[in-house]
């Protein structure tokens, strides 16, 4: 490993070290019922936003979306964020041209 790796393999180690740490301490703190409750609701947070197509900018489901995204915890480079970043710096899909077959039919 070069040494730029090996600085990201250490901070990255470092940010999963902090947060399997501090996560279990802030959920200690709340009563127990509840817990599992915003458990809950972060999971089904993350997998509506993981379903769910972001909308379209300047539509009024925007600013709801964003909202159910944060408390999925989807931020950063999560998975559904990292397909819309390749899409948008590979441009437009192509569209199919129509083949022989189907200009005869």
């Amino acid at each position: 490993m070069t040494n730029s790796t090996q600085s990201a393999f250490a901070v990255n180690a470092a940010k999963i070290g902090g947060i399997t740490t501090v996560v279990p301490l802030l959920f200690s703190e709340i009563p127990e019922p509840w817990s599992s409750v915003i458990s809950g609701v972060i999971i089904i947070c993350g997998g509506v936003t993981a379903a769910i197509q972001p909308p379209q900018a300047g539509s009024k489901w925007m600013i709801p979306y964003q909202v159910v995204s944060a408390i999925g915890l989807n931020i950063g480079w999560a998975v559904n964020h990292i397909g819309a970043r390749v899409e948008v710096s590979q441009g437009l899909p192509a569209q199919d041209s129509p083949t022989g077959q189907d200009k005869h039919s």
